[in-house]
Order: structure tokens, then sequence, then C-alpha cells
């Protein structure tokens, strides 16, 4: 492959132009054509980078010559699209949460190993340098529980506010901490979750959980809970506390503190982990090697598993549902 990549983004709203400010700055990266169907976000967007504009992504990926593919559209667009820039040959780049519908995200995870491309999700922060770090000292502690708290106020977003369109705080939002929770300490075998509603009463067309409750089970036998909440406008809550058997690990965004007895350890991320994702993506399509990317597409169907799951348990009223 050449030193450019072309890159085609699908998709022109809030989350492809953070991923533009990061593609701007990759002397690689080289985009050569923009979809969206609103057409003055993709006339900006063609402007920005003297790309081609599109209202169809068919037409798309059939006039354009293209290594990488990012898609950049709500929960509720995966539709196909994934798989028309996979049968063109197109690398993906796509945005959590992959999809709402867990067998579709199995046909994309499988169509792409089976063409052999490279792929990757926004699960940004998995990037944030000092995770090893904290990697490191969770593999050498015997730990037993932890709790995560997600707890702040709702996006402002017109298809975040109805389940169907974006499958909830969970699905949409939370996805994020519960992948960094695989990251971190393994698969999940089992789910069980419990909603409330009732507070969010003047938003219209709202209607998914105010907040919730999801209590996981890992393989290695760990159990946490994961706290989640779209109502509060002030005093909100964002991190995680583990609990091991000589020491605890609080982590928020961005920073960490790990207290033993005699010691503690406390660090901040030094790195912007958006820009280190788009980075990653770009060079491993260049180069053909994607063993840096930290977050592929196989990867990211089961973090949508476990976060289907926890609806599916809210939906039966807090029935455990354990996973393949």
């Amino acid at each position: 492959m050449s030193e450019q990549v072309r890159i085609g983004v699908i998709g022109c709203g809030g989350i492809a132009n953070w991923h533009f400010g990061h593609l701007e700055k990759i002397e690689e990266a080289n985009v050569a054509a923009v979809c969206d169907l609103i057409e003055e976000r993709v006339q900006k967007a063609a402007e920005r980078f003297s790309a081609t504009p599109y209202e169809d992504y068919r037409e798309m990926l059939d006039n354009e010559q293209l290594d990488a593919v990012y898609v950049c559209i709500p929960p509720y667009c995966h539709d196909g699209i994934e798989l028309a820039a996979i049968e063109k040959g197109c690398h993906l780049f796509v945005e959590k949460p992959v999809s709402l519908d867990l067998a579709y995200a199995a046909k994309v995870r499988d169509a792409l190993e089976a063409e052999g491309l490279i792929s990757a999700v926004g699960f940004q922060v998995r990037y944030t340098d000092f995770l090893p770090r904290v990697k490191a000292w969770l593999e050498m502690q015997e730990v037993g529980m932890f709790s995560h708290h997600r707890i702040a106020g709702m996006p402002w977003v017109w298809w975040w506010r109805q389940r169907k369109l974006s499958g909830g705080q969970i699905v949409e939002q939370t996805i994020h901490d519960f992948d960094l929770l695989r990251y971190l300490f393994g698969e999940v075998v089992a789910v069980q979750a419990m909603g409330v509603r009732g507070f969010m009463t003047d938003i219209e067309d709202y209607d998914t959980e105010d907040g919730s409750c999801t209590t996981l089970r890992f393989e290695s036998g760990l159990i946490g809970t994961v706290l989640t909440g779209c109502y509060v406008s002030h005093g909100g809550m964002h991190g995680l506390n583990v609990f091991a058997k000589e020491g605890r690990l609080e982590m928020g965004f961005g920073r960490y503190k790990i207290m033993q007895q005699n010691m503690t350890i406390e660090g901040k991320a030094s790195n912007d982990i958006g820009q280190e994702e788009d980075d990653t993506f770009v060079e491993a399509v260049r180069t053909g090697d994607p063993s840096d990317i930290r977050s592929p597409y196989a990867d990211a169907v089961k973090s949508l598993e476990v976060v289907l799951a926890a609806n599916q348990s809210i939906d039966s009223g807090g029935e455990l549902i354990r996973l393949s």
C-alpha cells in the first residue's frame, strides 16, 4: 500500500467531527470521500478535507477506491453499511455500539475475518497510557469485587432518548465502561440487571431507563456492579473502585490511585486517547499490521453481547442471563 491511506467517512455528525480533528493531524490519512444524509453537514466535511461529498454510501463505495471506511452513525442505522464496505475490500473503523442486533454484528465480524480485513471500534478508553500499569497491578492481586459508577445527565441527541434507536444508556454510553471492565478483568459469563424510571418526566419522546444497576460475574469468579444513570443535573460520578485482598484501586476518567499498606501510587493520563486510537488504526491499515489495535471488531461484539444481555435482564424483571 502507498504511504497515503484513502479513507471514506459515513456519517458526518458529532463523533465523526471528533475523528476529523484527529485524522487531519495524521500525515498518512487522506479523507477522500464523506457521506451524510444532511447536505449542510456533508458539504462542510467535504470542504474541510477537499473530499468528494455523497448522500448515498453505496454510490461512494462504488465510485471511490478506498482503503478504509469510518462508520460514524447512530446505533439504529447499522443496516448493511459495514457489509457493503467489506464487499469492496475496505478496512473498517466502526463507532460503538457496533449495532443493536447481535446477529448482524456477528455477521459483520465473520465477514471481516473471512476477507482478512483490519478493524477497530471506538473504545478509545483502552488507549489510556496508564492502563498497562493498572492491569499489571490487578494481575498480581487477589481481586474479589468491584463497583463502577457512571451517573450524569442525558445527552441531548434526539435519537438517544428512544431505546429502540439508541439501545438506552447501557448500550449507547455505558458500553464504554463495560468494555473497559472486560479489558481489565476478562470475559463476562453472567449478567443480571434492573432498571428504574420516573425521574425524566419532562423530555419529549423519552422512553428509556433513567438508571440501572447491573451485576456481572466473570470467568475468574470476580463479581461487581455497574450503576449508571442519565437523570442527574448535579453531583454525578464516573469511576471504578476495585477491592483486592491487599489493596484498593480507584480509577476515574484519566486518573488512577492504588492504595496498599504503607504505599499509595497515583497517576494521570498524559496522552490524547482519541488521537492515539486513530493513529493506531491508520498505521495498521498502512502497514497491514493490526497488532497494536486494542479494540478490534470481534472483541467489540463481546462487549455488545454484555450490554444487550443487561437490557434483556431489565426487560425480564431481573432474570440472570448466562453468556455463551
